[in-house]
């Protein structure tokens, strides 16, 4: 895929939205398609940063190791997400890990050249860049704030309606695209703390549970206790 065809992908994107298209078309020239496989790395802990990424399509876990091998995730990023861009303007290291959680999962790569040159040249793209990443800080603000302050049926609720879903007939179906483990651990709460969740709200006709396959039956009880308007 050449420049041309990767412009209006990146014009997706809230940092590059509002710029001419001279400096998109740059831009463009430095990035690249990847399509991964469920578990593939993106790039590890530690790594040099060679990238950012935009997510077009699955979606793409971001996680550091635990010295005993466990993992932490940190975050569970969908279409439209990016990340890794900071890693990239101050030329260091990814500080988690990052791998995709389903197939196919597509991925813009958005490489250190031109992109670096014109951020320091290109007086339009700063203030862009900078601009994104700040409400990128306040979403993240707002996630520790959750973390801390709200109780574990309001935190899954609220989770549940921020998935990607599909419909059948009436009924909204969410695959869950970590193990469950896992999604405990990233809304900080226990495993026996998650599947106690999920049974009350299956036996109270909420939602149908079953391996990674989450139907939801009664989505406004979901809402209101996302709301805190209901006790879960």
């Amino acid at each position: 895929m050449d420049a041309t065809e990767l412009r209006p992908l990146l014009r997706e994107l809230p940092h590059f939205r509002a710029l001419p298209a001279d400096l998109v078309d740059a831009i463009a020239g430095g990035c690249k398609l990847r399509t991964l496989d469920a578990g593939a790395i993106v790039f590890l802990e530690r790594d040099p940063c060679r990238a950012f990424f935009a997510v077009r399509s699955g979606g793409v876990k971001l996680y550091r190791s635990q010295p005993d091998g466990r993992e932490q995730v940190v975050n569970i990023l969908h279409a439209g997400a990016t990340f890794a861009e900071a890693a990239l303007l101050t030329f260091g290291r990814y500080p988690v890990s990052a791998a995709a959680t389903e197939s196919p999962t597509e991925l813009l790569e958005v490489g250190p050249e031109p992109l670096l040159r014109l951020f320091r040249e290109d007086e339009r793209l700063g203030p862009a860049m900078v601009a994104s990443l700040s409400m990128r800080l306040v979403a993240l603000v707002e996630r520790v704030e959750e973390l801390s302050t709200i109780q574990a049926g309001e935190r899954l609720a609220r989770w549940l309606l921020r998935q990607p879903s599909r419909m059948d007939g009436s009924t909204s179906v969410i695959e869950l695209a970590l193990a469950k483990k896992e999604l405990a651990a990233h809304l900080a709460m226990t495993p026996e703390t998650l599947s106690r969740l999920l049974r009350r709200w299956h036996e109270d006709g909420w939602i149908e549970s079953e391996r990674a396959t989450v139907r939801v039956l009664r989505g406004e009880r979901l809402v209101a206790l996302a709301d805190g308007a209901a006790d879960g």
